[in-house]
């Protein structure tokens, strides 16, 4: 047998595998465009990534807003093990930010992580973010302390958080207060480079 058919039998092997197991191997792909570009590999492909339990999304660099957009919109899993969200230059993606955060908690997300870049302003991490039964892994990184975590006319309920590592962002003195109330069985927390405000 020639390589090329062994390299041919090979991926008809990887193709014949159950669906749920194509997805699990996806999750260690990069990015979400990484999954999204197996479907041109054939039409046994071509919507195996739309539910696969992890998505990873870099908007700015990789990725455009419009193309973010489209793509959750072929999305078909009914829950989201893991939403990662990298986004850079913040300000002209404020319009979006609300929508993909609140797709990522509407699938019951329990690993969310976002990470702001390039950022000058504008933007607040919406109310209904600091409520979540389902997130049990939390990782916010800001690149210049422009994000208040817990601003004062918030609460938290974050009750199935285990992890919270918090970087370069603005802590009203409250906030820390208000973190641990809403976290009832919260096991690591990691502040990193915070700014405190004081009132």
């Amino acid at each position: 047998m020639t390589d090329d058919r062994k390299i041919e039998g090979a991926e008809d092997l990887i193709s014949n595998l159950p669906d749920v197991i194509l997805q699990h191997i996806l999750c260690f792909v990069p990015t979400t465009k990484d999954a999204i570009s197996t479907s041109l590999l054939s039409r046994r492909w071509r919507y195996v990534w739309c539910e696969v339990p992890s998505l990873s999304l870099d908007v700015g660099t990789l990725t455009t807003a419009a193309w973010v957009n489209e793509a959750l919109t072929r999305y078909t899993a009914p829950k989201t093990k893991s939403f990662h969200l990298t986004i850079k230059y913040v300000m002209k993606n404020i319009p979006y930010m609300d929508t993909w955060i609140k797709f990522a908690m509407s699938h019951n997300v329990e690993n969310l992580s976002l990470n702001f870049l390039h950022y000058y302003g504008g933007y607040k991490l919406p109310d209904f973010f600091y409520n979540s039964s389902s997130v049990k892994q939390l990782n916010i990184t800001s690149c210049c302390y422009k994000h208040t975590i817990v601003p004062a006319e918030c609460t938290v309920s974050w009750t199935s958080l285990r992890n919270l590592s918090l970087t370069c962002c603005s802590l009203p003195d409250e906030s820390m207060a208000k973190i641990l109330s809403g976290c009832p069985i919260l096991e690591n927390l990691s502040l990193n480079f915070l700014r405190r405000r004081h009132h």
